[in-house]
């Protein structure tokens, strides 16, 4: 069986110390890095916690607050494995798709970006893709992309 990661076993101790002592046992661990930051019944909408926060399900599951803003809380949940340990890049999560469509989107996009830097002198704030686009990537809206934010089309 594979060893699961820091949040995965801290959540398996929380369960075994709370079933012992007849406590009762929430739903949903959220974590900032290996802290536990709050408990809940239920994983509950992503713009309520910072970005790169991981909220750990009883049964074990995991994922990562993703895109938005530390103010104005995450964009959405990206589920992640709980055998590998997840770091946030610059407080959010993005692993991007590394599937032939996905590079070549990426590759556009990339070209689109040198272009637009080498007309106007900087980068744009946000870049809008098809949702489809964002899906193939594996990214969600609000997240970003070598600095710049991605916006679904609607």
């Amino acid at each position: 069986m594979k060893r699961l990661n820091q949040v995965g076993r801290a959540v398996q101790v929380f369960i075994e110390v709370g079933q012992r002592g007849g406590a009762n046992v929430p739903g949903v661990w959220f974590f900032n890095g290996g802290q536990m930051v709050a408990s809940a019944d239920r994983l509950g909408p992503a713009r309520m916690v910072a970005p790169g926060t991981v909220a750990v399900s009883a049964s074990g599951r995991q994922w990562m607050a993703v895109g938005g803003d530390r103010i104005n809380g995450a964009a959405g949940w990206s589920f992640v494995t709980p055998y590998t340990e997840q770091r946030p890049v610059d407080g959010d999560a993005v692993r991007f798709n590394d599937n032939p469509k996905s590079l070549k989107i990426r590759a556009k996009l990339d070209a689109y970006l040198d272009y637009f830097q080498s007309v106007k002198g900087t980068l744009p704030d946000s870049v809008v893709l098809r949702r489809e686009q964002l899906a193939t990537c594996g990214a969600l809206p609000g997240q970003r992309y070598k600095g710049i934010r991605l916006e679904a089309f609607s």
